[in-house]
């Protein structure tokens, strides 16, 4: 009996050292290099990896483009990849990411030749791919939006890295992790996803139109116009594209070409309300930028129409007739521009010390100042507003 339990109690302390040992021996996460298309390397490529405390290392994949992340180079960190072009198949790819234990897997996605020929001109449904798809990545895919629906942000990078590590192709997977990081502000990382996407096929547009969202976050005014600009000649019924194309050539000082953009994205019946209001909006701050303030006035009309709680559209049509001398209107404006917004919207109590100060009502007008500076004690023009408010005292003082 008692070599039978002191057998059972080694057998007992074997297995939960293997699983101790198991833990200790989880497989590292790999990095994984992709050609443009989806293809995998057929050499070896070297990169330079950097990471955020200074490290700095010249490294090889294999002769498929893999890496393991081992030893000290496994460490949970943010990291920057740097591949040279080679001139023939790629260019040079900088990308950044974030490692993680959950990561397993990391896919770079180098950046495609330029000049490449123009793609045809249908749209392609995503959904004729899918077919094609295996149910590991599928079922892999499922649970990265399962965690984009529950705010598990990394756990669905985890997710949508292993459908593509299953099937490179994914091209779902790839437009829908290039979302989230669009949404993180990772925004390196969305334009090499979304530029990933586009290589397999352009055809497919949703990826490049929100390639060209990421160039104007970034303030890349200039490569966005390129890519959207493409997009809309070949599909001009996508007025979302017309929207963020203008915005790219209002970020570029070409505010007629903008504007002209924008009238044409009205002029499609496929915008929802929202997009249609903030279209108006746009168009209006345009026009508000010409000093076109009665053709401002009638597009921040047609936001309150569709949207009577937009605080902001209240706030530019009070700034416009102020600038048109339209007293009442602008007063009446203004005062429900901060009713909906509050503090913010504060430029109103601003425009509203202005408005009283011109009306010589300075009761009003020092108490609209004193609001501003409440609402933004760190304003960038509180000294301006402060010497406005004694400017006021003065006023009173001589009536």
């Amino acid at each position: 009996m008692r070599t039978e339990r002191r057998y059972f109690d080694i057998a007992l302390i074997i297995i939960l050292l293997l699983a101790w040992l198991g833990v200790l021996t989880q497989a590292p996460s790999a990095i994984q290099f992709f050609l443009p298309g989806g293809g995998l390397p057929g050499r070896e490529l070297r990169f330079t990896l950097t990471r955020d405390d200074g490290l700095i290392e010249i490294l090889f994949t294999d002769t498929k483009g893999k890496f393991l992340l081992t030893g000290n180079l496994g460490r949970d960190g943010d990291y920057t990849i740097t591949v040279e072009g080679d001139g023939r198949t790629f260019e040079t790819t900088t990308q950044r990411f974030r490692l993680v234990r959950s990561i397993a897997y990391i896919p770079v996605f180098l950046r495609p030749l330029k000049g490449e020929a123009p793609p045809p001109k249908e749209i392609v449904d995503v959904s004729v791919f899918d077919a094609k798809v295996p149910a590991e990545a599928k079922a892999a895919y499922e649970q990265a939006m399962k965690a984009v629906g529950e705010n598990q942000a990394e756990t669905a990078i985890s997710e949508f890295t292993r459908a593509l590590s299953i099937y490179p192709q994914y091209l779902r997977a790839l437009n829908d992790l290039g979302v989230l990081y669009l949404k993180l502000n990772r925004l390196n990382e969305a334009a090499a996803t979304f530029t990933q996407a586009i290589s397999l096929n352009p055809r497919f547009y949703f990826p490049r139109l929100n390639l060209g969202v990421v160039y104007n976050r970034q303030g890349n005014f200039g490569d966005a116009v390129k890519v959207l600009d493409k997009l809309v000649k070949e599909q001009p019924s996508l007025a979302g594209a017309r929207v963020q194309l203008a915005e790219a050539l209002g970020g570029l000082a070409q505010t007629d070409a903008a504007a002209e953009q924008l009238r044409l994205a009205l002029a499609g019946k496929n915008l929802d309300g929202a997009t249609r209001a903030d279209t108006h909006f746009k168009l209006g701050m345009l026009l508000n930028r010409e000093e076109r303030y009665t053709a401002a006035m009638a597009e921040f009309e047609k936001v309150i129409a569709i949207n009577p709680q937009s605080a902001n559209a209240y706030l530019y049509l009070g700034g416009a007739q102020l600038q048109l001398q339209k007293m009442a209107e602008a007063e009446a404006s203004l005062l429900k521009a901060y009713e909906l917004g509050g503090n913010r919207v504060a430029g109103a109590q601003l425009f509203l010390g202005q408005l009283y100060f011109m009306q010589q009502k300075f009761e009003p007008s020092q108490r609209a100042f004193e609001q501003y500076l409440k609402d933004l004690p760190n304003a960038p023009n509180a000294g301006q507003v402060k010497a406005a408010i004694e400017k006021v005292k003065a006023a009173m003082k001589q009536k």
